[in-house]
Order: structure tokens, then C-alpha cells, then sequence
């Protein structure tokens, strides 16, 4: 093996780091900066200074400002979709343990990713194809519910995933307006509402047609 062989590698994965890290100071800094001016006033421009870039090299990570949004929203869907594995993977299907999930986990992921939330809202009215994309993130957290869904099979699978879609949806626009736009509710009301929905659809759910 020569010299220059063994040294390869290295710099491939000198050039990989560097464009994670790019990637990942992009993000960083058009949150800051969509946090700051929100969406629709920030621009580019706004992003690349912040994160004192280039364009070039924003358009080598980035299609344009809708694409970052739906980029720093993707960043965040593993811990959404570990959300609705813990649903998957109740020890018993209660109200109760339903009910202890909404407060525990779900508000509270609305809480820590408010930012993300609002910006991948307000793309999504601004561009088709983000809004595309954000309805098939809907369709692979539905899917995380497999169990429940284990006896929908054939021309019913639709079915099944339809109406679990609406479920996630639902609960979705709720914490939207109420946890990130500031809607006041009830918060006990609230969890009792969306526990007896929840409850009462993933147990028509997961006895199946």
C-alpha cells in the first residue's frame, strides 16, 4: 500500500466533517435567525451573514430558504418519532398511560421545538413542495404506531393509516396554536380531551376492522 492510499481516507473524512459541520452551523444560525425575524422577514442573505458564509456555499447544502426550513424540521423528526414509539411500546393501552404521555412527552417536545414548528408551518404555506414533504413526515409517525395497526391489511391498510394520520394531524394543529402561537387553553381540560380521543381511536385501532 503506498503513501498516498493510506492517506485518502483521511482526507474523505476531513471533507465529510467539514460539510457536516457547515451543514450543521446553517442550521444552527437560520433558527437563531428565523427565531429572530421570523420566516417570512428572513432571508438568505440573514442566514449566510450570521453564519459567516458564502452563498456558494449556503446553495451547496441548501436549495433556498424553503428547503433549509424543511432541513432544520427534519433535524428534529428522530425525537418526534420516538414519541410515538413510546406509544407503540405501552405496557398496557390505558387513558390513563395515554393521558401520562401527552402531558409528559408530547407538550413537551412542542415546548423544546417551538422554533422548528413555527418555521416549518409558515414554509409550508409558502411552498408546495415543503408542505409535501411535511405531509409524508405525518405519514412515517403514523407508521411508528405498527401495532396498532397490525390488522389492517389489504385494501383496509389505508384505512388504518388514514385515520391515525388525522389523530397525529390533530394533535398536531392543537399544540401549534395553542403551545407555539399562544392560544390560551386549559391545560388539564385539554389533556383530558386529547387523552379520551387518543384512547378511545388506538383501541378501535388495534382490535382492527
Amino acid at each position: 500500500m503506498t503513501g498516498t492510499e493510506t492517506a485518502e481516507p483521511p482526507r474523505n473524512a476531513f471533507r465529510e466533517q467539514q460539510w457536516r459541520e457547515a451543514h450543521e452551523r446553517y442550521l444552527d444560525c437560520a433558527r437563531r435567525i428565523f427565531d429572530d425575524l421570523g420566516y417570512h422577514a428572513a432571508t438568505v442573505g440573514d442566514i449566510v451573514e450570521a453564519a459567516n458564509g458564502s452563498r456558494a456555499t449556503f446553495y451547496a447544502h441548501f436549495r433556498d430558504k424553503a428547503d433549509i426550513a424543511a432541513c432544520l424540521f427534519e433535524r428534529v423528526l428522530s425525537a418526534g418519532a420516538e414519541i410515538y414509539r413510546q406509544v407503540a411500546e405501552f405496557p398496557e393501552l390505558t387513558r390513563k398511560n395515554v393521558r401520562e404521555w401527552l402531558d409528559g412527552q408530547v407538550l413537551a417536545f412542542w415546548c423544546r421545538y417551538r422554533v422548528e414548528v413555527k418555521v416549518i408551518n409558515e414554509a409550508m404555506a409558502a411552498d408546495p413542495g415543503v408542505a409535501a414533504r411535511h405531509y409524508q413526515w405525518g405519514i412515517e409517525a403514523v407508521r411508528q404506531l405498527k401495532p396498532y395497526l397490525a390488522k389492517w391489511t389489504g385494501e383496509q391498510e389505508q384505512v388504518a393509516l388514514t385515520r391515525a394520520l388525522l389523530l397525529v394531524l390533530q394533535l398536531e394543529r392543537l399544540c401549534y396554536h395553542w403551545l407555539v402561537r399562544g392560544v390560551e387553553h386549559n391545560r388539564e381540560m385539554v389533556l383530558d380531551i386529547l387523552a379520551d380521543l387518543w384512547f378511545r381511536e388506538l383501541e378501535y385501532l388495534r382490535a382492527g376492522p
